[in-house]
């Protein structure tokens, strides 16, 4: 039996996330669709737009059979551990035996042969990525531009003999941010030396990026719902929001480095700035630059928020958010008994049955939506249940 793992944010959730589960459940051949998601906060440096207990509804409507909760000291951190801990999640499951994603150029071999030079290493690509980072550049872009010198400059690396696109096709490619999570994936899976078998689906409809009317297309994009949402007046959160608790936080932080990306050059800036912060998103456009880029920004403000000093690269536990109503009495929920980490479904029963380092991780991702939960209430003057009141969600 085959069961595909789809990693993502569901920021909010639309139909190009429904096309892609039932497309990865028919590519795959699978019978279960597993997927592991961003919590309360995400990648970009953000609260998500709707709470995880709303977006994990959508998802169960839109086609997945299993909604897990991708721990936040992940779900804030750059694309390459965003994906390392997206798989990390699949892998402690012990039964996902393919992962699916979507990506802008379809394009699965590329992808793959680029993750075999990032994994390998060569010494033109070091040479040319530190050449690069001193111009000034940021990482991604710094790595995009190594990539390509050693597809087309040297003939030793592993897409040596390979098909590859002309330079500036290439380039577009790496910088489109399906593809470059795509490529993390597949480094990932090389890294973590994962069975599962890696597939990608084609994006539909919008860019990524694009913001423009939703109205006519089937497959808007994200970042256009999102700001049709806010444009309507629907409840959401926004940084923002949280504009006090993180002034409070940037001013009794002794040492901002500790936090995960925060480096000395960004922490200086902010320190320089703090006498004059307002809002979160003043700040981050006071401290831009072309090696820090906006989501960079944000995300270390966020870690900064609740407390990120590091990613911990390790799995003990996955919380279980919510599963189709035909799978509670039977499969897939007694493959289960197959994952290496503790699957969490009844928090106040289960956290005693944690590690103390366990415990301490876990904390951290309760503290996250608690301070979702009291920053959402606060704003719409209302009351919701915290974390050990949510059940488990079954539709």
């Amino acid at each position: 039996m085959r069961v595909v793992g789809v990693i993502a944010e569901l920021n909010p959730f639309h139909d190009g996330h429904a096309y892609l589960l039932r497309q990865a459940k028919e590519q795959c051949g699978a019978s279960y669709a597993v997927v592991v998601m961003s919590g309360d906060f995400v990648q970009r440096g953000e609260p998500a737009i709707l709470d995880k207990y709303t977006r994990t509804r959508q998802a169960l409507e839109g086609g997945a059979d299993l909604v897990f909760e991708l721990p936040v000291r992940f779900c804030v951190s750059s694309a390459g551990d965003f994906a390392a801990g997206g798989v990390m999640a699949l892998n402690s499951l012990g039964f996902v035996t393919d992962l699916c994603f979507g990506s802008e150029c379809d394009d699965l071999p590329l992808l793959d042969a680029v993750a075999d030079l990032l994994w390998d290493e060569p010494e033109a690509f070091c040479t040319s990525l530190n050449r690069h980072l001193r111009s000034g550049l940021s990482f991604a872009g710094a790595r995009a531009l190594a990539i390509t010198d050693c597809l087309y400059s040297d003939s030793r690396t592993p897409l040596a003999g390979r098909q590859v696109p002309d330079r500036e096709e290439c380039q577009r490619i790496l910088h489109q941010p399906n593809n470059i999570l795509g490529l993390e994936y597949c480094l990932a899976l090389k890294k973590q030396r994962s069975p599962i078998v890696p597939h990608t689906i084609r994006r539909q409809g919008m860019d990524y990026h694009d913001t423009g009317s939703c109205v006519s297309n089937d497959f808007p994009s994200s970042s256009a719902l999102r700001k049709q949402m806010i444009e309507n007046d629907v409840p959401h959160l926004c940084l923002d929001d949280f504009c006090a608790a993180l002034g409070y936080a940037l001013l009794f932080s002794e040492n901002l480095c500790e936090y995960k990306d925060f480096s000395k050059d960004l922490a200086d800036r902010v320190h320089r700035l703090l006498p004059e912060y307002t809002t979160p998103s003043a700040l981050v456009e006071a401290c831009g630059t072309r090696a820090f880029t906006d989501s960079r920004i944000r995300r270390s403000l966020i870690q900064c928020l609740l407390g990120i000093r590091q990613s911990g690269m390790t799995m003990p536990y996955l919380r279980l958010l919510g599963m189709k109503k035909e799978h509670s009495s039977k499969m897939p929920l007694s493959l289960v008994s197959h994952s290496t980490c503790k699957i969490l479904s009844r928090l106040a029963g289960d956290v005693s049955s944690l590690s103390e380092p366990a415990r301490s991780l876990l904390l951290q991702d309760l503290s996250a939506s608690d301070l979702y939960r009291q920053t959402w209430c606060r704003k719409y003057q209302c009351e919701l249940p915290n974390e050990y009141q949510r059940p488990l969600i079954v539709r």
